[in-house]
């Protein structure tokens, strides 16, 4: 792997994993199409760690109000309270589904299998141009957002995408469904490094994509909530859908 290949992967990580277009699904195609042996799943979830600071960052307030409410002062009517229970749940039920794939994940990571998933996301974006929520975040939500995440492990389904649109069908006001879906982040984040820790080939290459790959991060966060603000959550769509539907018709 080269610069060029690092800045292509570290560029399309940084975009992806938080625009609702699967940086999975990006990441194999670009492997694929650009030749670029050497970017196993271990370089995948290294670029993942950089995104995790983005996270830490972004939502530091959002995460230390859960964390004091959850266990600096354990009121039971706290809304932020109620959340760390929620995410323990919903991280619970991603780390069982994520670790039935885990050992799974080649048989998807072939470009139609993604473009089957591209099309799923899309659909699924598409679809909250039609829902205007104004629900609380609440257990029942809490198990099927978490079961959402865990089967985003599917390359070309993704997760910042089929999580937040599932949350916004089922009624989720779109502030909760932006902070929750992030945050559920983390700690599948750190899982996934956990489990590939031993895949992981460190080149002289890679402090540098970590850095690019968080700085495109935080620039596409921030465009992502203004977009959501201006509920346009849905254009995003009929990228992946078109993308999708060219790679199936590609040989």
């Amino acid at each position: 792997m080269n610069i060029f290949d690092t800045i292509i992967l570290s560029i399309t990580q940084g975009l992806a994993e938080w625009l609702p277009i699967s940086s999975s699904g990006h990441l194999i195609l670009w492997e694929k199409w650009l030749a670029i042996k050497e970017a196993s799943l271990g370089f995948d979830i290294f670029l993942h760690l950089a995104s995790l600071l983005v996270l830490l960052i972004f939502f530091r307030k959002e995460i230390r109000s859960v964390a004091r409410d959850f266990f600096g002062r354990p009121d039971q009517n706290s809304e932020h309270h109620r959340w760390g229970w929620y995410i323990i749940l919903s991280t619970a039920i991603t780390a069982l589904i994520g670790y039935f794939f885990y050992d799974r994940m080649d048989a998807f990571r072939q470009p139609h299998s993604v473009a089957v998933f591209f099309i799923v996301t899309g659909i699924l974006v598409l679809a909250t141009k039609f829902c205007q929520g104004a629900k609380k975040m609440n257990l029942t939500l809490a198990v099927v957002l978490g079961l959402m995440q865990g089967l985003a492990v599917l390359p070309g389904l993704s997760r910042s995408g089929s999580v937040i649109a599932l949350a916004l069908i089922l009624g989720l006001n779109k502030k909760e469904a932006f902070e929750y879906s992030f945050i559920l982040a983390i700690p599948a984040i750190i899982g996934a490094f956990i489990l590939s820790e031993n895949t992981l080939v460190f080149h002289p290459y890679m402090i540098f994509g970590f850095a690019l790959t968080a700085l495109v991060s935080f620039l596409a966060l921030s465009w992502l909530r203004s977009i959501m603000n201006r509920d346009y959550f849905y254009w995003f769509s009929f990228y992946t859908l078109i993308l999708g539907i060219t790679v199936l018709l590609l040989p």
